[in-house]
């Protein structure tokens, strides 16, 4: 197997994968998830063990060992990953892991990754108990086999060369849970807050199945909580074994796979939402799409109908991903006349863009430009740039316009 450190390798070799089909991964939580239970799916999957330790040795900390061994839970077969690490005396600050991820000789997106992923952690701990960022103390999530775990669980994603992933809704369990900071419900209470946004599902495990580790690992990663995922064709899958026996098998899955290679475009799934009103003012339609956009929506737009009553009314309709699902609800209930929503899920095909700036004899427009396997299709100048330009140099908005798209055909003729 190939070993890749090399992030302009690697982000080579995923430009490449786009021509020819996306390589993603789906982690399916049908039993909750830990960090070693992330490790022991991917080495089930295939990753291999040297290369992972090869690149975790790249964090500055020693004494630690992974043990990985074959288990059978409720008849399954899993990996199941124990992280050996000398004792610690003291707790660890937000601060103290950060700098140990970023001195690393680790790739620069695993660091990106697990930075996040710690961040995340802090916030949780410090909304559930009271205090600021600086003051959490990573006490179960500071431990070196924890970092070991996040840290490791970026590299195994980077190592197999995953460009995307996917997750169903995860599940949880109930009761209570000893921790430094005492008897806990379960789910813990910074794992609930990992999960703000987050589909997750009841299980009646009387039992915490859902870490905060394995929490913020999925929440720093999983671009698209989509049930089902785009096409694929499965190239492996793996199950990481927790440490306990429960009632059904305690196992995460993760299938790799490629996604369909002839498609020139990607895939992703978003939520639909729609309603009717027939007593909105139309006039505060502008206010309230800047609203919903600025929740995190892909779009939204209006449309005019005929309501149940045979009134004219307005149709609204938002895209969103689903983590933005109850903000853009949230909105439309306090900013439009609407009782209720219609929910759906949808799936989106999407042509690959960047956005280009030109210089004009107005100013700097942005251009956003599309493309068609991997070539150039079209282009077309950012609209705001050309009215704020327009406004600025008190022109009308179609000389922008204009400008910006000879600036454009200029540079196609040079190079």
């Amino acid at each position: 197997m190939l070993s890749v450190y090399c992030d302009d390798v690697y982000i080579f070799c995923c430009r490449l994968k786009k021509r020819t089909g996306m390589r993603i991964a789906v982690f399916d939580p049908f039993c909750g998830v830990s960090g070693n239970m992330i490790l022991g799916a991917m080495l089930d999957c295939g990753l291999d063990v040297v290369q992972l330790e090869e690149m975790l040795s790249k964090l500055n900390l020693k004494g630690w060992k992974l043990s990985v061994d074959k288990v059978l839970k409720n008849s399954l077969q899993g990996t199941y990953v124990k992280v050996s690490i000398p004792e610690e005396t003291s707790a660890r600050h937000l601060s103290d892991i950060l700098y140990i991820i970023s001195e690393s000789g680790l790739p620069e997106w695993v660091r990106e990754k697990s930075s996040t992923a710690f961040r995340k952690l802090a916030e949780a701990e410090s909304n559930a108990h009271g205090i600021s960022i600086d003051e959490v103390h990573f006490h179960e999530t500071g431990a070196m086999d924890a970092i070991i775990d996040i840290v490791g669980s970026f590299c195994g994603l980077y190592l197999m060369g995953i460009e995307k992933v996917y997750a169903s809704p995860v599940a949880t369990g109930t009761g209570t849970v000893t921790c430094a900071h005492g008897v806990l419900p379960v789910p813990a209470p910074a794992t609930v807050r990992l999960l703000k946004g987050i589909p997750t599902k009841p299980s009646g495990i009387s039992s915490e199945i859902t870490t905060p580790t394995g929490a913020a690992v999925l929440a720093s990663v999983v671009e698209s909580w989509s049930d089902p995922h785009p096409p694929m064709t499965p190239t492996s899958t793996g199950m990481g074994a927790g440490a306990k026996d429960l009632t059904r098998p305690n196992l995460l899955r993760i299938t790799v796979g490629e996604t369909a290679c002839n498609a020139m475009w990607s895939f992703d799934s978003c939520i639909e939402i729609k309603t009717v009103m027939d007593d909105m003012d139309a006039r505060i339609w502008p206010d309230t799409a800047g609203r919903i956009l600025a929740t995190g929506a892909f779009d939204c737009y209006a449309t005019t109908c005929i309501g149940k009553k045979g009134r004219p009314a307005i149709e609204i309709t938002v895209l969103c991903p689903f983590p933005r699902k109850d903000d853009v609800i949230e909105c439309l209930f306090r900013n439009t006349t609407t009782l209720g929503v219609r929910i759906s899920a949808v799936e989106r095909a999407v042509l690959e863009r960047d956005f280009h700036t030109v210089n004009t004899e107005f100013g700097s427009v942005r251009l956003k430009r599309a493309y068609l396997d991997g070539k150039l299709l079209k282009t077309e100048p950012e609209y705001e740039d050309c009215a704020k330009a327009a406004r600025v140099n008190n022109v009308p908005v179609h000389e922008v316009i204009t400008a910006a798209r000879c600036a454009d055909m200029e540079i196609k003729r040079e190079g």
